[in-house]
């Protein structure tokens, strides 16, 4: 096979192209030196048209990709380049790790909801309620709120009334309840 980078096989690829004689093979021979080397003048417009006609062919030639080797296997080998960045990259991974640790079991416990109300508590005040209007309570509902506990009744109209429910700081084990509307 003849020499790509040769002037003369190129002419002469060249006009068995314009007359369309040449193989799909010797077009993407002709694009792959274009797209690695700059056209002559006199082989700009054609190496245009075989460009665009050949926009699949591989952008780099074979002298192309002997060039890339050379400049890549010219470049300083640094000693210890690769223990480095494995030191780095285990030492990311354990940071990682402790962090993710650190903040899916920290030592911050949440605090259980109704924590200052026990289920007795609850039912008791919840019954409350109901035996001050039962016909028309239709349900009651808790939320808790930082250390108190709203009680939401339902009533069958489909109005609302809420009542806070708090340990006294006064007196241990005795519970206020307030309506609020």
């Amino acid at each position: 096979m003849k020499d790509i980078n040769d002037k003369d096989y190129r002419t002469a690829l060249i006009a068995r192209y314009i007359e369309a004689e040449t193989t799909v093979a010797e077009e993407a021979l002709l694009a792959g030196y274009y797209a690695a080397n700059k056209p002559d003048d006199d082989e700009a417009a054609v190496a245009g048209m075989i460009m665009m006609e050949h926009a699949d062919a591989p952008l780099l030639s074979r002298e192309g990709a002997k060039e890339y080797e050379r400049i890549i296997n010219m470049a300083p080998a640094r000693p210890g380049k690769k223990k480095l960045y494995r030191l780095l990259w285990s030492g990311g991974i354990a940071a990682a790790v402790v962090l993710l640790f650190f903040f899916s079991y920290g030592t911050r416990e949440e605090p259980e909801p109704y924590a200052a109300f026990d289920t007795i508590e609850l039912a008791e005040h919840m019954q409350q309620i109901m035996n001050l209007n039962m016909e028309d309570v239709t349900s009651i509902k808790a939320s808790p709120v930082q250390e108190c506990v709203l009680l939401t009744a339902t009533l069958a109209d489909g109005s609302t009334k809420t009542f806070v429910m708090s340990k006294s700081e006064e007196e241990e084990g005795s519970t206020s309840f307030i309506a609020i509307n």
